[in-house]
């Protein structure tokens, strides 16, 4: 083999591992190699993926932000005198892939905590325990018997529930399926979540969708035509969430929870 070829060779090589190098750094998560509290608090901000929710974080028309969820990251950021960017995001997948990429250091929502999730999230300490119940109209309105009425979860067996795009929740439809030995249909909705479909549910627009017993039982003071006594699942620790090298960070928001007195 010549010189000219040898060069050629070496160039193409030279040329293809670039590539290589310069696909894996686009595909590759830019979390920074020290991406703990010491330097959140270099960068001068924690980055809140928040649920948006009464729950989580909302606006009033008067201009207020409100929400318990709020409260509590708010209060713990002013103890540890950390600024904060809120980002409003209702799809835990979406919050989960800015919180792998270092758009976001710790999701503020009630996170169900399973084995999946455990392999690549790092949990805070619970927040609440949590069952998921069946939103739906009640069986008898204004004299009106509704004949959609579920009783049990047998009869869900051909029915339709409605959920947000990614929620947790169509796992436990989806196994709760196969305990029932038939199909229950799915309906996904995106830019929705769930507390905003139970909402629709109460205004006819569909008729079943799945709440956590906590927001559920909130929402029916407000929408009195919600039944909520179905349990499709067993109770829950539900948790916050922060990268697995956020040690630190786990740490800290663990010793806040503890002291917050939560129910």
């Amino acid at each position: 083999m010549n010189g000219s070829k040898i060069f050629k060779l070496i160039m193409i090589t030279f040329v293809v591992l670039a590539s290589v190098s310069f696909i894996a750094n686009r595909l590759s998560p830019k979390v920074p190699e020290n991406d703990d509290i010491a330097s959140i608090r270099e960068k001068g901000k924690l980055n809140v993926y928040i649920d948006p929710s009464t729950e989580g974080m909302q606006i009033t028309l008067e201009g207020d932000t409100v929400g318990e969820q709020f409260e509590l990251i708010r209060e713990f950021c002013h103890q540890q005198n950390l600024n904060v960017k809120y980002t409003l995001e209702s799809n835990l997948n979406k919050a989960i892939e800015a919180l792998n990429n270092g758009d976001c250091d710790v999701i503020v929502r009630y996170i169900p905590v399973t084995t999946s999730l455990r392999d690549t999230l790092l949990f805070t300490e619970s927040l609440i325990h949590d069952k998921q119940v069946l939103v739906q109209r009640k069986k008898v309105i204004d004299k009106v018997v509704n004949d959609s009425f579920v009783h049990n979860q047998l009869e869900l067996a051909e029915k339709t529930v409605t959920l947000a795009e990614n929620s947790p929740s169509i796992i436990r439809i989806n196994n709760l399926a196969k305990e029932i030995g038939d199909t229950i249909y799915i309906n996904t909705i995106p830019r929705y979540d769930n507390e905003a479909i139970a909402i629709m549910v109460s205004k006819g627009d569909f008729q079943y969708t799945v709440l956590g017993l906590h927001a559920a039982t909130r929402l029916q003071k407000e929408y009195k035509n919600l039944d909520i006594h179905l349990s499709i699942g067993f109770a829950q620790l539900h948790s916050w969430a922060v990268r697995k090298t956020s040690v630190e960070l786990c740490d800290s928001l663990n010793s806040f929870i503890k002291n917050s007195n939560l129910d």
